[in-house]
């Protein structure tokens, strides 16, 4: 089934005017006019309505109504002079449904009969005005906060310009799943307002204004309550109705481009649920693992990987990029770079590709000589290039691009471990978005760290299958300019400590640690003054967990723009030296 995509106006930055171009711009069928926009445009209602018209956008709703139910009677006609009003304003617009919202003010009465019999005499108003209203329960409604609450007493006003309106949201952050819609015919559901959130422990008013995202930005079953709607019949519009920091100073046109994405996204998603459903793009790869860095050409560049004990492993046969080995990390130098890129390793790369198109992720302007292998970019929102290879010995894996260098030496660092990419904090859905929805990367809880001019929010990306890491980081400081892209690269080895006497004598900056930070570790963890001895001579950190243990070690922040971490993870630690972070910010901090 196609629904009709949709996107409330409150969704978007800008005047209402605006906001209408944006959302026709990307490709939206309609529009929830929200009233806030209305009352503060010079545009009539009529004159918004021919120009979604002239844009070819229906008008689908008109909300929100506010506290209309559980009102006291005496104070009931005043309800219904103001809901006439905004009836009238809603017929104007030509939009089919208006919303109505559960009562969150202290006085409101818990009477679901009352309630209901006030809703049955507004949905007199409505019929005559050829509209249907949508009750809401509001995750934070005085009484009426579930959504079978909305729905018993849509029940009982029993009038057929009375519906349910289904906002996964409230829903969710209720702890309300699919299930909470069991025995809801489609034909009594309104309308379908649709949005995600990070999963936050925080009062649900301030999680919903400050923290809605869109489908695929956050962590909510969203596509398990749109199925149960669409299941039940509902064949109205899609809609998106997504408010927080970030769309309020977003340019429109970006937040509509990234709304649209992930309705795609979304509607891809449910094709996946139920049987001989069609998707709208190939599958999220069995498994990533990552490949490669690539960095670009320079002098500095060649002198750092030779100290870091890289060696020249081949030449690319038809461009000007060099391969350089230590043990399994590999990283490629191209002249013609102009910032550090990630290869990955997920098959088949075709699809990849294909994926990343029919979610409108950018792709990278590459050239290709006949016979080079596919190897197709898609630029991340924090501005990474992301380059898919197909596993080794396969038609598309970069590697048979390259003529081998003679003498090469399988012995060294075990891989790349991790990349840490910072993204301004207006594009952090963005990411979140582009590594879940095309790669199929799964967050871990999010962290928070101090830093010396602010904090740090970092979220690590895991694959259910497969090694590729990425770590995502939003420094919120005041007044200190923060890199973004690739900030953090972090290799593997087997033996961190000796490691870190060889950088030493090639003349690699390593980051140095406070002493504190050692008599820190050694109260914290009770270890032997011994070991702690010699992780502080090598200025190493340390860090355990009750399946293993790590060993890791910084450079400064280098002229390329970021830092390099080496590694050594003993048993089965898992992590990322977290207790250790707040030293490294320190250290790394700009003065």
């Amino acid at each position: 089934m196609t629904l009709r995509r949709s996107i409330a106006t409150v969704s978007l930055s800008g005047v209402l005017a605006d906001k209408l171009d944006a959302a026709a711009a990307a490709g939206f069928d309609g529009i929830e006019v929200f009233d806030n926009d209305l009352v503060a445009s010079p545009l009539s209602p009529a004159e918004v309505a021919a120009r979604c018209a002239d844009l070819g956008l229906r008008v689908e709703l008109f909300q929100p109504v506010r506290d209309v139910e559980g009102v006291a009677p005496s104070d009931f006609p005043a309800v219904v002079r103001r809901v006439a009003r905004k009836l009238d304003v809603a017929a104007a617009l030509g939009a089919p449904a208006v919303l109505l919202c559960s009562n969150v003010q202290p006085d409101a009465i818990d009477d679901p009969d009352l309630s209901a019999a006030q809703l049955a005499t507004l949905g007199d108003l409505a019929a005559e005005r050829g509209l249907v209203l949508a009750f809401e329960a509001l995750a934070w409604g005085r009484h009426v906060h579930r959504v079978g609450q909305a729905w018993d007493i849509v029940q009982r006003a029993a009038h057929p310009a009375v519906t349910l309106a289904v906002d996964t949201f409230h829903m969710l952050s209720r702890g309300d799943g699919p299930e909470a819609l069991e025995g809801v015919p489609g034909d009594r559901i309104g309308f379908l307002q649709v949005a995600d959130a990070p999963l936050l422990d925080m009062d649900v008013l301030e999680w919903s204004r400050h923290h809605r995202c869109f489908p695929g930005q956050g962590t909510m079953d969203v596509s398990g309550v749109v199925d149960a709607v669409i299941r039940s019949g509902y064949d109205g519009p899609l809609s998106l109705e997504v408010f927080s920091d970030v769309v309020r100073e977003a340019p429109a046109a970006e937040t509509a481009r990234d709304a649209l994405r992930s309705l795609v996204f979304l509607e891809d998603e449910l094709a996946r649920l139920r049987p001989g459903g069609t998707p709208l793009a190939p599958a999220v790869p069995e498994r990533a693992d990552a490949a490669f860095l690539e960095l670009p050409a320079g002098p500095a560049t060649d002198d750092l990987l030779v100290r870091l004990g890289f060696t020249l492993a081949g030449w690319h046969r038809h461009k000007p990029v060099a391969w350089w080995r230590n043990g399994s990390a590999d990283v490629l130098v191209n002249a013609a770079a102009t910032e550090p890129a990630l290869g990955i390793v997920a098959s088949p790369v075709a699809q990849v590709a294909e994926r990343a198109e029919a979610l409108l992720w950018p792709s990278v302007a590459v050239s290709r000589t006949p016979g080079d292998s596919l190897l197709p970019g898609i630029t991340s929102p924090a501005g990474v290039p992301v380059f898919v290879s197909a596993p080794a010995g396969e038609q598309d894996d970069w590697q048979r691009d390259f003529a081998a260098a003679p003498g090469r030496s399988p012995e060294g660092w075990v891989g790349l471990d991790h990349l840490g990419v910072a993204v301004p904090a207006g594009r952090l859905n963005e990411e979140v978005a582009f590594l879940r929805t095309l790669l199929g990367l799964e967050p871990a809880p999010l962290e928070e760290f101090i830093d010396p001019h602010g904090r740090i929010r970092s979220r690590a990306f895991r694959p259910a299958k497969g090694e590729l890491r990425v770590v995502v980081n939003v420094a919120e400081v005041a007044d200190v300019p923060r890199p973004t892209g690739v900030v953090q690269v972090a290799f593997g080895c087997t033996d961190l400590l000796a490691e870190v006497r060889r950088l030493r004598a090639a003349g690699v900056p390593l980051m140095a640690v406070p002493d504190n930070y050692y008599v820190d570790l050694e109260a914290r963890l009770d270890l032997d003054a011994a070991f702690v001895a010699t992780l502080r001579e090598h200025g190493a950190l340390y860090d355990r967990s009750a399946q293993g243990e790590l060993l890791h070690a910084y450079t400064p922040v280098l002229p390329q723009g970021f830092c390099i971490e080496l590694l050594e993870r003993r048993g089965g630690y898992d992590g990322y030296g977290a207790a250790n972070t707040h030293v490294r910010l320190a250290a790394q901090s700009p003065r």
